[in-house]
């Protein structure tokens, strides 16, 4: 997988971190001030197994004790599954046997119907065979929206260079971070690209709801037929109110979808 970007830990206070983003292939782009670009920061940082560190600030034995003796090491453990997909331990017989496409292939469907997830193959470590699952990147942008206080800031300094503030909802998340860490990464925004579904009935309303340590506020669309109507607001006020309307009941599905999206891409939450 070609890198994408040069990231730097350039500063760590309490529960805030700044991060330095060199944007370093042309396919990449400049869309990193996501919750979950930053919560892959934390992860990617995390994780031993994997050889990308361009510079490590302490002896790499100090950093492996940090991660192996996390106080949060069972989160995170189970964050770099949904994050790498999870493995399933299975024995050198049954690997064996799925080297055989049509054994490996109707196996491979009976693990959808237990687990509800594809497989995406598989290996050996450690002296234990494994089959590995698909990713599960909304489970990523779940648990960014909680452990993320707010959406990052993303701010440019430079042609293709930008800082990254984030900050976390507990000091103990950022344990194993040190400043002028750096790496190279093809992580990218994973709320660009895996949207949470939400299922809408007719007439129905929407309400979502923002909170962090800055604000406690709501948005809610109603759609009625090809109008739209929107209160925003504080939470606990009657908010304001905007009209929104199209020339076809289409377009008006086709913005009450992108509109809900765009929110839940910010960290709300659906409340009804």
């Amino acid at each position: 997988m070609s890198t994408l970007y040069r990231i730097t830990i350039k500063k760590i206070e309490n529960t805030k971190v700044t991060a330095e983003v060199r944007v370093i292939h042309p396919d990449a782009g400049s869309d990193i001030g996501s919750k979950d670009f930053a919560l892959q920061i934390l992860l990617e940082t995390g994780l031993i197994g994997r050889r990308y560190f361009d510079k490590l600030p302490i002896p790499k034995e100090e950093w492996e004790k940090l991660v192996k003796e996390h106080p949060l090491k069972e989160e995170y453990d189970m964050l770099q599954l949904y994050h790498d997909g999870r493995r399933l331990i299975i024995t050198k017989e049954e690997a064996d046997k799925r080297e055989n496409v049509a054994y490996r292939e109707k196996n491979n469907e009976e693990l959808f119907r237990q687990y509800g997830l594809r497989t995406s193959g598989g290996g050996i470590s450690d002296g234990q065979h494994y089959i590995r699952f698909d990713n599960e990147p909304l489970k990523v942008i779940e648990a960014a929206n909680k452990i993320m206080v707010s959406k990052p800031v993303k701010r440019k300094l430079e042609k293709d260079l930008y800082t990254l503030e984030f900050e976390v909802a507990n000091a103990a998340y950022l344990h194993h971070l040190r400043e002028k860490m750096r790496y190279e990464t093809a992580a990218f925004n994973l709320s660009s690209y895996y949207k949470p579904e939400i299922k809408v009935e007719e007439g129905e309303a929407v309400l979502l709801t923002y909170k962090d340590e800055k604000s406690d506020k709501f948005w809610q669309v109603a759609q009625e037929g090809t109008t739209l109507n929107i209160t925003y607001g504080k939470t606990g006020t009657s908010g304001q109110k905007n009209v929104k309307a199209f020339d076809s009941l289409q377009k008006a599905e086709k913005e009450r979808d992108k509109l809900i999206n765009e929110k839940l891409g910010k960290g709300y939450t659906r409340a009804n």
